[in-house]
């Protein structure tokens, strides 16, 4: 038991019980017999020391010790590799049957016809698991290395070991790298990795065709190796704007047992779109040149510097479609009102004044109690969606120098998406570093530290181009000097899905006050070369949402109309799924890899026995933790109280008293 008063005041109250119980049954004339009053005194003398006490608000400390069941996470491979195989009816439902009672299991299913993300699945796990069982034939075709991640768990994992390794006359067409968005007249560099299993001595002719069957890459492959593999570099011509598509056809040979891998389609969205960059600074900085140079890679963009920012009208950058403000507002230049009008990108460095960005209510605002600096890297965040990065940029990003960024915490308003977080160390600040807005009839851009040119030296010296680091300025200033949707009836539609996935269009409508509505009805018109529809869309909170049924590969056109004569047209594209035909052996050496360093076991279907007797060698968690108490509410303390006077009460009755 445990007060906040000093220990004087229990005393007190112990002698406020004494002088009760004395001036009651030890002063004047004895009522009773000597023993009835000493035993009259000890209870109301217990009595009145209790309430005294209580008074006190005194509380209860005890330690409490609980059990828990071992958490396992199960973990079940059903992407389209595993389901051509004879594992596709595997289910891991027996352990939950036999050992439900005595663990905690998590079931959680990954991959698709889309591909498989071992490596994502992996990074998900919680910190409160005892173990992971992962049943997969060990084929992964996106995300990072499952071994690379399973390193960074504290707990094994038991893998099953699905599919078949036994090798099989075939030739692939995969790892496909290409960036998705291009510039009318430019180049469209792509890489892609073909490959043939048993095949030594035969020979291939590799294509690349456009739409319409144009040829615009070819290269004989001479299959020189029964475990052939090489990566083919191409460039495609980006001719004409609109959402294009590119075949790759690998020539069958007459034994391949599977053709279906044999070919790839990929649609590349082609812009027209020249567009002038003003770069604006406060003083020179070597971030200037690497901007420029980055976004002048690109022959439909131009880019210009302008160092004296003080002198800068808005007139003098009337034709520019976006400006880049480096460590713009400033102290020494703190007037930016001649972008006000334009897209912008900011590049927040050492030298903004970060209270007079704030006062540009630009969406982001950085609150700073201390001028210091933080040198932070990249790290990809899911769910931006304003445009597509490919994963190879993304990955080469994470791995750029730091970026110098002045020392604060963000505030972002919900309309703006980040594309990179910024990481201190080792640290996941969950702070953004580059992120995007499209903001009413403007666009913006943060990127949130200087030092750009050491990202662009270094992709050269990872890479031996810089590609990577000028694709990525590219589409953040390609995204930003676009012009925003002004229209009243906006369609939004992904640019490409694929087959057998759900495809979701979503409309929004705004009025005369371009204040969202859902009142009229909004119809779609379908087109493309196998399949045409009409559809209604329905109320989906303030707009409208549809579903389209499952579509064939191609290029569909739509045309959304009102009854008051509102349009809005645009088209998608809906790409085959290629990934998980183009490898259909099993590695199992990955899952023994992945075992190995976490300290479980592999295991094959047919020893499902053997895995449950050890999962059920797992030991529940004992958690001990102190819990406090109010004794005032403890209902056996009125008890006692009531007790001890009623237990008076009693013996005066029956001892005489009137």
């Amino acid at each position: 038991m445990i007060t906040d008063y000093p220990w004087y005041m229990v005393m007190l109250c112990l002698l406020a019980g004494v002088a009760y119980a004395v001036l009651l049954y030890f002063t004047g004339h004895r009522r009773f017999g000597r023993r009835t009053n000493w035993l009259l005194a000890v209870l109301r003398f217990a009595a009145v020391s209790i309430i005294a006490l209580l008074l006190l608000a005194p509380m209860t400390r005890r330690t409490v010790h609980e059990r828990q069941k071992p958490h396992v996470v199960l973990a079940v491979d059903k992407s389209l590799s595993v389901a051509m195989s004879a594992d596709s009816g595997f289910s891991l439902a027996p352990l939950v049957d036999d050992l439900g009672d005595k663990l905690r299991f998590t079931e959680v299913p990954f991959g698709d016809a889309g591909g498989t993300d071992i490596g994502s699945v992996i990074e998900g796990i919680g910190s409160d698991v005892d173990a992971v069982v992962l049943a997969t034939d060990g084929i992964y075709n996106r995300g990072s290395n499952p071994a690379t991640a399973a390193e960074r768990l504290a707990v094994p994992v038991y893998t099953v070991a699905l599919g078949d390794t036994t090798l099989q006359r075939d030739a692939a067409i995969g790892g496909l790298r290409v960036g998705r968005v291009a510039m009318s007249g430019s180049t469209i560099p792509m890489e892609l990795t073909a490959s043939a299993s048993l095949l030594r001595g035969n020979t291939s002719l590799l294509t690349i065709s456009d739409a319409r069957g144009h040829q615009l890459f070819s290269q004989r492959l001479n299959y020189d190796d029964d475990d052939f593999a090489i990566a083919v570099n191409a460039i495609l011509p980006a001719a004409e704007p609109g959402l294009q598509r590119f075949i790759a056809r690998l020539a069958p040979v007459d034994t391949e047992v599977n053709t279906d891998n044999n070919v790839i389609s990929f649609y590349v969205d082609v812009i027209d779109a020249r567009r002038k960059v003003a770069i604006v600074a406060a003083a020179p900085h070597p971030d200037l040149a690497a901007i420029k140079r980055a976004i002048e890679s690109n022959s439909n963009y131009e880019a210009k510097v302008f160092l004296e920012s003080g002198k800068l009208k808005k007139e003098d950058i009337d034709d520019y479609s976006l400006v880049v403000l480096h460590n713009l507002p400033s102290k020494e230049h703190p007037d930016v009102s001649f972008a006000e009008d334009d897209a912008q990108m900011y590049v927040i460095g050492l030298h903004t004044d970060l209270s007079r960005f704030n006062a540009l209510h630009t969406g982001m605002e950085i609150v700073s109690k201390a001028q210091r600096v933080n040198e932070v890297t990249a790290i990809s965040r899911e769910g931006f969606t304003l445009f597509n990065l490919d994963q190879s940029d993304a990955v080469a990003v994470e791995q750029f120098p730091p970026l110098s960024a002045p020392f604060g915490e963000a505030r972002i308003s919900d309309g703006i998406q980040t594309l990179f977080g910024a990481r201190l160390g080792n640290i996941d600040t969950r702070q953004p570093l580059m992120a995007a807005a499209v903001q009413g009839e403007r666009r913006r851009v943060f990127v949130w530290g200087e030092g750009l040119w050491r990202w662009r030296l270094a992709d050269f010296a990872n890479s031996g181009s810089h590609d990577r680091f000028d694709r990525l300025v590219q589409q953040l200033a390609g995204f930003a000097a676009m012009q925003a949707d002004r229209q009243r009836l906006r369609v939004e539609a992904d640019r490409t899905y694929q087959t057998g996935m759900p495809i979701v269009l979503r409309a929004l409508l705004y009025n005369e006050s371009y204040e969202l509505s859902n009142t009229v009805e909004v119809s779609l018109e379908l087109k493309g070369d196998e399949y045409s529809g009409t559809f209604t869309f329905h109320s989906d909170g303030d707009a409208y949402s549809l579903v389209l049924p499952t579509l064939p590969e191609g290029v569909y056109r739509y045309r959304a109309t009102t009854a008051d004569g509102l349009v809005a047209e645009g088209t998608f594209a809906v790409e085959a799924l290629g990934l998980e035909l183009s490898r259909l052996v099993a590695d199992h050496s990955l899952l023994r890899t992945i075992s190995h360093t976490t300290g479980g076991t592999i295991y094959t279907p047919d020893d499902i026995s053997a895995l449950k007797h050890k999962l059920a060698e797992l030991k529940p968690t004992i958690y001990s933790h102190t819990r406090y108490s109010d004794l005032l509410g403890l209902p056996l303390v009125l008890a006692l109280i009531v007790l001890l006077l009623g237990a008076e009460w009693l013996i005066r009755k029956l001892s005489g008293e009137v």
